[in-house]
């Protein structure tokens, strides 16, 4: 029997029982030599063979080590293997009060496989394979038993890993020589890569971009302005959440508990198909009533709205249709094909919608889970019940939609979920051979990899699908959902969707699909929403949106702000001067003492107060919403005269935030509020803001996007490059460095190619881009965007290439870079600004400052009157937009403090403003209490975003689609710096400042 179907593993989920061991087996790696790819000095490799399962004597591949981490066990001798155990993670005993809690599986090595050596290569052990472990211990069983002297471990982790032990049980093999390494010897370290490379681009096509390039939802309610970034986005597909039970409840649809067979199942679908929107069966009025609702959860939407502004904006929907009822009668059966099918109707004649995925993670223990032949049984009936929903709306009204079912949409790495399902694509519900595939397009979902991990998966995935499928024939594979971290494990990491080390493996995660020709990937999630789980917003949004109200603490009257606070855990109370101090940065933090008791802070107000919230910082200031040293127990209480009573809405068990802001259900009167927390040992607190009453009454309500972080820009330029399966073209490094991605595309429609360039190093490298095979003339100018430590996805150069068709340019470190080269020459034209001003608030809100030299952005929202905005113009009336190849703005600026300032600049399609009259008062598209520009989505829509320093310098942005779009003679552009969350307060008390029209450094476009 071959080695594959005799080999167990027990790992995630699967727990195999181990049997028939002798006792003459032994740990045969016990102090035997080991060689790691790096090491920790202070956990060196030789730990994991000392026989002791302990954070102190553990492995740790190098802090910077790039993957794979590779750990090499030498045995010395033959022997016959019959089991393996790999300890990993911080056992529980050891584990800190910090580290205590977090979700399984934190501290493991999370992607691996194991190796042996087979004499001459090092061979994969089938099955050992494991994506997204969660167990600190995992074992490997080998029946026959695994003839060899050396054992490998093979990770693609992103992050150094950690092994405590590794234990190799068998016996030796007599009358075997003595082993001799020959072959490929293991390195003992990661040797430094040449910072010289060529990057070498051939005319050769060696296939295709992804179809799509995706979000899953986030909140999309009327009056806000998603469609406005989502359009920036530039991705081409949403994935939409839908519940059978909101939209198409049991009660619209005729639930029949006597029809018990196939024939009377068929009858009534024939009846029902002969009249979609008019027969005994579907209750149109409340459906439709329920899809012009609003419905609040964690993607709260009007799904009727939601549907069209998707289509206005060409974006292809994948309607993610969630339902678990299904018990396998043929009543059962009618009730969902009905329900299934109105839902498709709807949206395919409304949206246009053509992709259909059922239940979310069926495998999942959250989802049930459904059993496997549940599920498949389930999929004949939806299939078929969104095929027949497609068809009538396209005989109905004219369309030529083409259904397509996307299936498994399964959590994790299942190969026996994936197998099953292929294997009976080709079986209906009658039992019957079908004429096509029931499902279209193959999906699943990963979360945990870095870039390295999804080198092959894609690959891997495939052959499993032609493995099984009836046909030997693949399909197309995407992730329905991705991301480099799943939720549960980047709350509780120093990492956020900002960090370079975390963008540049998302990056990776793009180019290496990509190369495996995967068919697309939606990016989980759009924005930071709510849910039960997260309350205050996942940490994995890849924008900011507000999140049913617009808080913003600055704009509230702090009455704690400098008051007397106690440190009352010891009995000799310690006056602490920092939480009340308005700081929130680490450099102003109280720690407490290392006690397991209970700490205690209390606020003297010095009067009877009326608070109507408050705010607290703890821990580390990580970003916005976590910190893994944060504070996990605590509640405020307030002195009601008598005694300390609890603060309701403060009370946290079990705290996921370093920034808790708390709104009171009712006005709280006190004149001391106490911080009381129970976590064990020493815990900090940076800040303790309490809010007056009358300044928290009137919050408007919001479900607008704030503000993009790293990892969309990073999504934006990926989109504008490689969707819609452009020509792939083959794109050589003269350098084999893993961290550094390379590809080309190009895009027939705009005469354009775009390479994708991702550094994932500490250390740049001196790029030469070969273009000489594209017959490129001398001189075509290149644009470069990047998303770095010091880039926000704007312009931060344009080269030109030289005679040899080369280009040499720096690519930095952990950064990211797309370059667009259009391939037509045109003259370069510079259109100077026509108008510009600042506006501003306060006292000047009705002067004019349309003839300064410099405008200026500044926002407060703890000093109202400073904040300014300003506005600039450009005559677009001898432009030919058809012919034009790109649109490049450009500003002179600079930050008035060292530190960097970030802003967003917005075009309106409404352009009549006077520069001799513009103020605050006036100035379209701006909301002024608020700051922040209107209608975005539709008459405004978002440019991009630019980062100042003190140093000045001109400063770019990429809007040739927004010049081709604009139906006016003039297009404005708006500086304005809005707030990005509740606590965004790192541009207060300074300012950006800009080259206007009457200056030497005058705002142009540039276009050729």
């Amino acid at each position: 029997m071959s080695l594959k179907k005799q080999l167990f593993l027990v790992c995630g989920a699967i727990v195999m029982p181990f049997l028939g061991l002798h006792a003459d087996n032994v740990n045969v790696a016990l102090h035997k030599p080991v060689t790691a790819s790096s090491q920790q000095k202070e956990f060196p490799a030789s730990n994991v063979t000392d026989g002791s399962i302990s954070r102190k004597s553990a492995w740790m591949s190098g802090r910077s080590a790039r993957p794979p981490h590779t750990l090499d066990i030498n045995l010395e001798r033959y022997y016959n293997i019959n089991r393996v155990v790999i300890y990993t993670g911080i056992p529980d005993a050891e584990q800190t009060e910090q580290e205590k809690g977090k979700a399984p599986g934190f501290w493991s090595v999370k992607n691996f496989k194991i190796q042996y050596w087979d004499d001459a290569n090092w061979t994969d052990l089938p099955d050992t394979e494991c994506t997204e472990n969660r167990l600190d211990k995992l074992e490997f069983t080998f029946h026959p038993e695994l003839l060899t002297f050396q054992i490998r471990l093979v990770s693609t982790d992103g992050e150094p890993i950690r092994i405590n032990e590794f234990e190799v049980y068998g016996k030796e093999k007599a009358g075997m020589p003595i082993p001799v390494t020959t072959g490929e010897a293991p390195r003992a370290f990661q040797e430094p890569l040449e910072k010289e490379m060529q990057v070498t681009v051939a005319k050769e096509i060696i296939g295709k971009s992804m179809k799509y390039v995706a979000y899953n939802q986030g909140y999309y309610l009327p009056g806000s302005n998603v469609s406005g970034w989502l359009e920036y986005s530039n991705v081409n597909s949403v994935r939409v959440w839908t519940s059978l039970n909101d939209y198409i409840p049991q009660s619209v649809v005729l639930n029949d508990k006597e029809l018990s067979t196939l024939e009377a199942f068929d009858s009534c679908k024939n009846e029902l198909r002969n009249n979609p929107e008019h027969n005994r069966f579907i209750q149109w009025e409340p459906i439709l009533a329920k899809c012009g609702e609003a419905h609040f959860s964690t993607n709260s939407m009007v799904f009727e709205y939601t549907l069209k502004e998707l289509k206005r904006l060409n974006i292809d929907a994948i309607l993610q249709i969630n339902s678990t009822d299904f018990d396998g009668t043929w009543s059962n059966k009618w009730k969902q094909w009905q329900r299934f099918y109105a839902l498709a109707f709807y949206a395919a004649k409304t949206g246009d919608v053509t992709m259909y995925a059922m239940h979310n993670e069926p495998n999942h223990r959250h989802a049930g889970p459904m059993k496997i032949t549940q599920y498949v049984d389930a999929m004949k009936i939806v299939s078929d019940a969104v095929y027949c929903a497609v068809q009538d709306v396209n005989r109905l009204y004219g369309k030529n939609l083409k259904s397509r079912f996307v299936s498994p949409v399964t959590a994790g790495s299942n190969t026996n979920w994936w197998a099953e399902v292929v294997k009976n694509l080709r079986i209906d519900y009658r039992g019957l051979p079908s004429d096509r595939d029931l499902m279209d397009i193959f999906s699943t979902h990963s979360y945990n990899l870095p870039a390295a991990g999804y080198a092959s998966k894609v690959s891997d995935i495939r052959k499993i699908i032609v493995e099984n499928h009836p046909l030997k024939q693949p399909l197309p594979i995407v992730y329905t959902e991705t991301g480099r971290w799943m939720n549960a494990y980047l709350i509780d990491k120093e990492e956020t969707m900002d960090s370079p080390s975390l963008f540049t493996e998302w990056a990776g995660e793009y180019t290496n699909n990509t190369l495996n020709q995967g068919y697309g990937m939606w990016a989980f999630k759009f924005a930071n929403t709510t849910s039960g789980t997260y309350p205050r917003g996942i940490k994995s949004g890849h924008h900011f949106i507000w999140q049913g109200k617009r808080i913003v603490e600055d704009a509230y009257t702090n009455v704690a702000l400098g008051k007397k606070v106690m440190d009352l855990t010891s009995s000799r109370p310690v006056a602490v001067k920092v939480v009340t101090d308005g700081n929130k940065a680490d450099a102003s933090m109280w720690v407490s003492q290392d006690t397991d008791a209970e700490k205690c802070l209390e606020i003297n107000l010095g009067k009877s107060t009326s608070l109507g919230g408050a705010v607290v910082y703890t821990g580390s200031a990580y970003g916005v919403y976590t910190a893994p040293d944060r504070v996990k127990k605590f509640r405020l209480q307030y002195w009601d005269g008598t005694g300390w009573a609890d603060i309701k809405e403060t009370v946290e068990k079990d705290a996921r935030y370093a920034q808790s802001f708390f709104l009171f259900d009712a006005p709280v009167t006190t004149s001391k509020v106490r911080f009381v927390a129970t976590d064990k040992g020493s815990i900090k607190v940076r800040e303790i803001k309490l809010f007056d009453a009358e300044s928290v009454k009137e919050i408007p309500s919001s479900f607008d996007i704030s503000g993009i972080q790293r990892t969309g820009e990073v999504v934006r330029l990926f989109a504008k490059g490689f969707k819609e399966e452009r020509p792939l073209l083959n794109t050589v490094k003269s350098v084999a460095d893993n961290d550094v991605d390379a590809i080309t595309s190009f895009n027939p429609e705009e005469m354009r190619y775009y390479v994708w360039l991702v550094q994932r190093k500490l250390s740049s490298n001196h790029l030469t881009l070969d273009l000489k095979s594209l017959n490129l003339p001398a001189g075509t100018k290149v644009i470069a965007e990047e998303v770095s430590a010091n880039a926000y996805g704007e312009v931060v150069w344009i080269k030109e290439t030289s005679e040899e068709g080369q280009l040499s340019f720096e690519l930095p470190a952990q950064s990211v870079m797309l370059l667009t080269i259009p391939i037509c020459s045109n003259a370069t034209k510079t259109l100077v600004a026509t108008a510009d001003a600042t506006v501003k608030a306060g006292a000047n809100s009705e002067k004019n400052f349309g003839k300064a030299k410099v405008m200026n952005i500044e926002m407060n929202a703890s000093r109202a009157n400073g904040n300014q905005v300003s506005y600039l113009k450009f005559d677009l009336s001898g432009m030919n937009k058809e012919e034009m190849n790109a649109a490049i703005l450009r500003l002179y600026g600079s930050s008035s403090t060292k530190s960097p300032y970030r802003f967003h600049v917005y075009a309106l399609d409404n352009s009549n403003w006077d520069e001799s009259t513009l103020n605050w008062k006036n100035a379209p598209n701006l909301e002024k209490a608020q700051v922040r520009v209107t209608d975005v989505g539709n008459a405004a829509h978002v440019a991009g975003e630019i980062v100042v320093t003190e140093t000045a310098s001109w400063h770019q942005l990429d809007v040739t689609s927004l010049i081709r779009k604009c139906r006016q003679p003039e297009i404005t552009f708006v500086l304005i710096r809005e707030v990005r969350q509740l606590g965004d307060d790192s541009d207060n008390n300074k300012n950006s400042s800009f080259g206007t029209r009457e200056s030497v450094n005058k705002p142009a476009l540039i276009v050729w």
